[in-house]
């Protein structure tokens, strides 16, 4: 009986070989790359399938532009009250899909689903899966056709999602399962849950019903079972009970008991779960004969977006990333903005600071919010880094998107070696990547790659011209891709992909006009003006351009080089004041203030750390204790100095030792902020020792010269402590003289200086002058 049957088959696989090597021979010029399930035979239809799956109504048999096409994104998890939202774009869509279908038409229009999961989100509330899921199957979405698009790991609760679609696509290294992986696992699946999940199987039909709930419980084992009337999906309780009704040719255990089924996208086309396997959009419309434009998400059929526009003029530099990431954080947290355009006219900058700021979008496109860069002029260098972080590129047209320069060439004239040009280009390479450049590929590489849909080469050849780029298609599922050599050797299925058109060579500068740009997929869209941006999103009105608050600006003013001078001036010239004044005063008061704006300014803006304050404090420290505690002596005074000067020159900058021509510049500026200080306030001490003592409203804190009749009186006094009879005395220091003390010659204990030479406690000294009062000893030898 096996063995007939066994016959059977392989006559019935024959056949059907043929009929499939003959229809893709026909068939060949008009979808030689449709999808990857050509790679091998796709599986008997269900018997209850849905009549669209095959005959003249089957996508890849009409022509681009009949039917009418609209995607949504869902955002997974779904949390809060976001099921009702999506209800709601969801039934928008249909009343345009509906209005936009041709009369007559024989296809329906067809309403994608573009799953997108945060691995960091969390779980997907299984109300809010279940609530969106029955919408799916309800009357009022019949009239449209749904299919899930899963280009990524979907799985959780967000797989009941999937499943109340008429048709699943699925990338052919996503997964798609393990819907019970958030349910407690020491105990049974709750009956309402799996029956759900059946009621949702049994109306939709996307998926087998053991499939769906071997998904859902691990107690399920999902066994694939060939019988001479076909394939058949069953349960391990089930399975007896087919053998007993037909004859079993092959089993195949799909999903053990005690593990949740979980299908690649491969696996899933094989088993009939998924009808496209599609790597990208472009491969996804060719596998519905639509046009790629007829994908991308009808931003209008949000309608509940809350934007914002910000501006990035000029070099991308720490300051300007601060600014903008203050301005973001401030509207996030008070206008809770769900959309956020960067309108990029920037030329050059500093690679590490562009790459915080990519960092900065990618991390808010992984979230709520979604994040657009609109280049309405150019964006060259390591301002295009910034765009391509963005969840999608704008260009206006006649703008252009560009790499930094690419290093100069060698002289035509010079020979080259048979290994001179490689040489060459290592060299000039190694010439216009320093250490910090190689330090922001890494993270683009290593980082930000991983959060945005892009490569890691072409973001990194906007800052690294030696990164040669080129266009390459995956042959057996038609996904295109910008890659480098390097990053395709990475690829798993390196091998698959096929070199096209190059982009741009090593040592060349990265070079993409608005409408190259759109045609190789790295923008999202081009404009002719900034209205038709506000029309492509469906704002009511242009987004809102954010400003800085009131304490933003202070912030900035005082942050910046003229009024950080000022500070500092105010600051040293209100210690001039207070050391010629008795007690604490008022100089001693404005000096602490400004200091504190100083460096509270410099914290704020981001340049400044914990490190330059301690710097600072550490040098006042050192100079008091060089006035007070160890006078004449001069090392604690000079490096106390030392200490200030660094903590202030660094408290302007985010680095310490410069290494890019930005960072220079900012060093330079550091440095005449502190020097301009200096000289400002040597000056103003110069007037005011001049001046002030004359001045009314400081004459009486300020320590004025003595008359000359009180000058000539002091004198006199000083004559009548003599101590010219203690010359050639000896005696022993009572304290240690750096280089002034006391000392106990001639057993009469005297105020003593030395000529510069420190002296220990008790050391032998000798009395070598007497001028009145001051006595100046020396030590003597042992």
């Amino acid at each position: 009986m096996e063995s007939g049957l066994s016959q059977t088959r392989r006559w019935r696989l024959a056949a059907a070989a043929v009929a499939a090597l003959v229809a893709t021979t026909l068939a060949a010029p008009a979808c030689a790359d449709v999808a990857a399930g050509e790679e091998a035979p796709a599986p008997p239809a269900p018997a209850d399938a849905p009549a669209e799956q095959a005959g003249p109504e089957s996508p890849a048999g009409e022509a681009a532009g009949e039917r009418a096409v609209a995607t949504i994104r869902v955002r997974l998890p779904l949390t809060g009250s976001e099921d009702a939202a999506y209800q709601g774009r969801m039934q928008r869509a249909v009343d345009r899909l509906l209005a936009e279908a041709r009369a007559g038409a024989d296809q329906r229009p067809l309403l994608i689903l573009r799953l997108s999961a945060d691995p960091d989100g969390g779980a997907t509330e299984f109300e809010r899966a279940l609530r969106l899921a029955r919408f799916l199957v309800s009357e009022q979405m019949a009239r449209v056709k749904t299919l899930a698009y899963v280009p990524e790991t979907i799985e959780g609760h967000a797989v009941l999602i999937a499943l109340a679609c008429e048709e699943i696509a699925m990338a052919p290294d996503a997964e798609l399962g393990r819907a019970g992986i958030d349910e407690d696992p020491s105990r049974p699946v709750e009956p309402g849950i799996r029956a759900s999940y059946e009621q949702i199987a049994q109306a939709r039909r996307t998926a087998p019903p053991a499939v769906v709930l071997a998904m859902i419980d691990a107690s399920v084992e999902l066994v694939r079972v060939e019988t001479d009337s076909g394939v058949e999906y069953v349960t391990g309780g089930e399975l007896e009970t087919l053998r007993a009704e037909r004859a079993v040719v092959a089993e195949e255990v799909l999903a053990p008991s005690g593990a949740l089924a979980v299908f690649t996208g491969r696996e899933a086309r094989r088993e009939g779960v998924a009808k496209y396997l599609a790597a990208d959009e472009a491969a996804l419309a060719r596998a519905l004969s639509v046009p790629t434009e007829a994908l991308r998400e009808d931003e209008g059929l949000t309608g509940e977006w809350r934007p914002i526009m910000v501006d990035l003029t000029g070099p991308v530099t720490n300051s300007s990333v601060r600014r903008l990431e203050s301005l973001l954080g401030d509207e996030i947290d008070r206008n809770s903005v769900n959309w956020i355009g960067v309108r990029i006219d920037s030329s050059g900058g500093d690679p590490a600071a562009a790459v915080r700021l990519a960092q900065t979008l990618a991390d808010l496109g992984a979230g709520e919010a979604r994040t657009v860069a609109y280049v309405p002029r150019r964006s060259e260098g390591p301002a295009s880094l910034v765009a391509l972080a963005a969840d999608q590129l704008v260009i206006q047209e006649g703008a252009e998107l560009r790499g930094v320069d690419a290093p100069d060439a060698a002289p035509a004239e010079q020979p080259l070696g048979p290994d001179a040009g490689e040489d060459a280009g290592d060299d000039a390479g190694a010439d216009a990547i320093d250490s910090q450049l190689d330090a922001a590929v890494a993270t683009v590489r290593e980082s930000l790659a991983q959060q945005t849909s892009r490569g890691w080469s072409l973001l990194a050849a906007t800052i690294d011209p030696s990164i040669e780029l080129a266009v390459y298609n995956h042959r057996e599922t038609g996904a295109v891709r910008i890659f480098s050599p390097e990053e395709l050797d990475e690829q798993p299925d390196a091998q698959a992909w096929r070199r096209g058109e190059r982009v741009k060579a090593a040592g060349e500068r990265l070079s993409l006009p608005a409408a190259r740009a759109a045609e190789l997929g790295v923008a999202w869209q081009t404009v002719q003006q900034f209205d038709d941006l506000v029309a492509l999103y469906g704002f009511e009105e242009p987004p809102r351009t954010a400003e800085p608050n009131w304490a933003l600006e202070l912030v900035e003013a005082l942050a910046s080089p003229g009024l950080a001078a000022l500070l500092l001036v105010i600051a040293v010239v209100g210690l001039y004041i207070e050391l010629n004044t008795p007690g604490l005063g008022v100089g001693g008061f404005i000096a602490a203030v400004a200091f504190l704006l100083f460096f509270w300014s410099k914290f704020l803006d981001g340049t400044a750390d914990w490190l330059e304050v301690m710097l600072f404090v550490a040098g006042l420290v050192f100079v008091l204790m060089e006035l007070i505690v160890l006078p004449g002596f001069g090392i604690f005074g000079l490096g106390g100095g030392l200490l200030i000067i660094a903590s202030l020159v660094l408290a302007s900058q985010t680095f310490i030792l410069p290494k890019t021509d930005s960072q220079m510049v900012e060093l330079r500026n550091s440095l005449a902020t502190v020097v301009g200080a200096g000289f400002a306030t040597i000056a103003i001490a110069a007037v005011l020792r001049a001046y002030l003592p004359e001045s009314t409203l400081f004459r009486r804190m300020t320590l004025a010269p003595l008359e000359e009749a009180d000058r000539i009186e002091q004198e006199r006094r000083e004559q009548l402590a003599d101590y010219e009879h203690l010359v050639g005395k000896t005696g022993a220091a009572t304290t240690t003289l750096a280089p002034t003390g006391r000392a106990e010659i001639d057993g009469e204990p005297v105020d003593v200086i030395t000529r510069g030479e420190l002296v220990e406690r008790g050391e032998q000294v000798e009395v070598v002058e007497a001028h009145a009062n001051r006595v100046v000893v020396r030590r003597l030898s042992t």
